[in-house]
Formats: C-alpha cells, structure tokens, sequence
C-alpha cells in the first residue's frame, strides 16, 4: 500500500488553511498546517514533506527565512516549494529562485489552479473533476 503525499501548507490565515486543507486531503493528499514560519519549520523537519507551501509574510519567521533554515540543514532536499503571497513583486519572485522554489502563485487563486500545481510539484496526475449526474 502506498503512503499518500504528504503536503506541508502555512500561512496566517485560517480560513485559507483550512479551504487547502479540505482541497488537498479530498485529493488524497496528507495535510499538515502551519500558521507560523516557525511551526512550519519543525514540521517540515519531522513530516519530511514532499512539497512546501509557504506564504512570504509569515509570522515569527517569513517565508524566505523559514527556507533559508530548510536550505542549511537539507531539509528540503527532496521537497518541491511553492510561495504565495497576496502581492509578488519581481524581487520576490527573483528570490524565490535563487532559494529553490518552483512556483510562485499571486493570492487570491483558484482552487483548481492549485490543485495542478501541487499535482505537478508531486508527480501525480491531477485529480478529475467530478462528473456530474443528471437523475431522469
């Protein structure tokens, strides 16, 4: 039996953790949630994700710092990350690369768009949408 991937999302804010949470455990993926830069960094330590998703402006410690400590420790070896932020300027995305990061997504964002990208970051396929039942 395979093991579902596991999924690491922070951000402040509750309501969005929770909306990706629900998402991404519906698509069969194992969610854990940080809504701090430093909670994030000892659950990516011990969970040993395979893929980060990370708001730039986290309490306590800021996205890039929180990537920057996963960096020194290896920690993100085998990780895919993603940034999110509500406004990405050209340096932010410029820095995310340098520290690894695949992908860059402008808040506010669809659910499905995210959906694909995790789907990429992970090397699974994307979920199908559901198919709709019409009852005669």
């Amino acid at each position: 039996m395979s093991r579902m991937p596991r999924i690491v999302v922070a951000d402040s804010d509750r309501a969005l953790l929770e909306m990706l949470q629900i998402r991404l455990d519906l698509a069969g993926y194992e969610t854990l949630v940080a809504r701090n830069g430093r909670i994030a960094l000892d659950l990516v330590k011990v969970a040993r994700p395979c893929v980060l998703i990370s708001e730039i402006q986290l309490p306590e410690l800021d996205g890039f710092g929180l990537l920057e400590e996963l960096r020194l420790g290896h920690d993100l070896d085998s990780c895919q990350v993603m940034m999110m932020a509500r406004r990405l300027a050209p340096e932010d995305v410029r820095r995310a690369a340098v520290l690894g990061v695949k992908t860059c997504v402008a808040k506010p964002f669809s659910g499905a768009d995210m959906l694909d990208r995790v789907a990429k970051l992970s090397n699974r396929s994307a979920p199908a949408p559901p198919k709709a039942c019409v009852w005669v």
